[in-house]
């Protein structure tokens, strides 16, 4: 049977990979923020596919220090994740972990090639490099943890923490860019999921992505207009201080 789903931060996740990100967060001590979950078919060019299923994860570090960066990937690594530090130099994205949980029923074929690689020693990219982490849990999964942790909570039992925060720098790069990836591309998201809502009900749920043939920076500006039209703001396609002050009454906390 497919794993239970479930959102989590704003994320599309499974209970077993969110009770394991609970377990790991306590282990690194340091609060996770979640740029791409699972079962996000097609979302970010640069992930190859692996978070097509379930079982992945991306965590934003890039506001971390050294030493709680590699906290968070030997965490994941203990708790079953074949999980990895993602640095700008290796490719066209942020700071971050990039993290496949081992036994995941429904895991991507990208991702299942990822966890083999990783019980190769691998770093689970295309140039097959040697593995860069800490080593010793490449045989790790949920189940052998839990059962030397059996007091682990279960995931149910942990409320949603959605992350709040939209950034105005990454809604100007969302109206003349179309790949986004990483903590800005997760506040593009966030923002047509907001404006999607029952409560919101400024565009269709059908509008969180573009159809076929439309450029993202073109559907974000149609998108933004239709909002701005919902909340009888001057229409102008940008994300501008009108936009986000009704953002912000809707709990959202606005950055640079």
């Amino acid at each position: 049977m497919p794993e239970a789903r479930m959102s989590w931060r704003g994320a599309a996740l499974c209970t077993r990979t969110v009770a394991m990100l609970q377990a790991a967060e306590k282990l690194a001590k340091v609060p996770f923020t979640i740029i791409q979950g699972s079962y996000n078919k097609g979302g970010v060019t640069a992930s190859a596919g692996t978070h097509d299923g379930g079982g992945a994860v991306d965590l934003a570090v890039d506001r971390l220090t050294a030493v709680q960066r590699k906290a968070v990937v030997l965490a994941m690594r203990q708790v079953g994740f074949a999980a990895w530090l993602r640095t700008p130099a290796q490719g066209n994205w942020p700071w971050h972990v990039h993290a496949i949980a081992a036994g995941d029923k429904d895991l991507s074929r990208g991702a299942a090639h990822q966890i083999a690689e990783y019980r190769r020693r691998k770093n689970g990219l295309a140039n097959r490099g040697a593995d860069d982490g800490p080593p010793g849990y490449y045989g790790m999964t949920w189940e052998i943890y839990l059962k030397y942790h059996p007091g682990t909570a279960p995931a149910a039992q942990a409320p949603p923490q959605p992350n709040t925060t939209i950034s105005l720098g990454a809604m100007e790069y969302a109206r003349t860019h179309d790949a986004m990836s990483g903590v800005w591309g997760a506040d593009r998201a966030q923002v047509l999921a907001w404006a999607a809502h029952p409560k919101v009900a400024a565009i269709g749920k059908h509008e969180t992505r573009p159809p076929a043939g439309v450029a993202w920076r073109v559907h974000f500006q149609q998108m933004t207009r239709k909002i701005q039209q919902r909340f009888k703001l001057p229409v102008t396609g940008r994300f501008d201080a009108g936009t986000a002050a009704v953002m912000k009454r809707y709990g959202y906390k606005i950055i640079a």
